[in-house]
């Protein structure tokens, strides 16, 4: 019987040193998933949402929502790019892009008990996010992906199983594999040392 990607999540996991973090992240995106609420029914407890919409026009309330959902099944719920809104709604964390990396460390210093994740798109990026103590990075895009059409056409715009296993062997901080993740794909990543994956779509 074909394995669903929960299941594939929890192998990769299981085969990292992170057992102990989530290993399955979904992140928001209405256009690509419009009905988040029912992406996150499915999730097991243990997982981890994060709100992307960062154009969202009622993106406080929509927060406020999955932060309730989130809570009710035991799923960490982040908020992406605003400390203010994440602080609002009393998120479990927050993640950041990639040109925020700089602000990890004070926001862990003045919000001792929050998750910080960060977005990275290379070895250099991930190194720094280690450096400033975050607990997390989602790494992209390993595969092509419909959030970046140009990595269709040129694979050397994606990071590929070969070099993210290479940065996971080198770097401390758990790594998730975003970009292009669905079942297939998925299978791929065994072996490479990732904490989990995230996913728009393939969840």
């Amino acid at each position: 019987m074909k394995r669903n990607l929960t299941e594939i999540a929890l192998e990769l996991n299981r085969e990292s040193r992170f057992d102990d973090l989530p290993r399955l992240i979904f992140m928001t995106d209405k256009k690509a998933q419009p009905l988040p609420e029912e992406v996150i029914e499915r999730m097991p407890s243990g997982s981890m949402v994060i709100l992307r919409d960062y154009d969202h026009e009622n993106r406080a309330e929509l927060a406020k929502a999955l932060c309730y959902i989130c809570r009710v099944k035991g799923i960490k719920f982040m908020v992406a790019g605003d400390l203010t809104l994440a602080l609002m709604v009393q998120a479990d964390g927050i993640h950041l892009p990639e040109y925020m990396l700089d602000q990890i460390a004070t926001i862990k210093r003045e919000n001792p008990d929050f998750t910080v994740t960060v977005s990275a798109h290379d070895h250099s990026a991930v190194r720094k996010a280690e450096k400033s103590d975050a607990d997390g990075v989602l790494l992209a895009p390993v595969f092509p992906t419909y959030s970046h059409p140009e990595t269709f056409d040129d694979p050397s715009k994606t990071i590929g199983t070969d070099k993210l296993a290479n940065i996971c062997a080198k770097q401390k901080i758990a790594i998730y594999a975003l970009g292009g993740i669905n079942i297939d794909t998925a299978l791929s990543l065994k072996d490479t040392g990732i904490a989990g994956i995230a996913a728009i779509r393939g969840i």
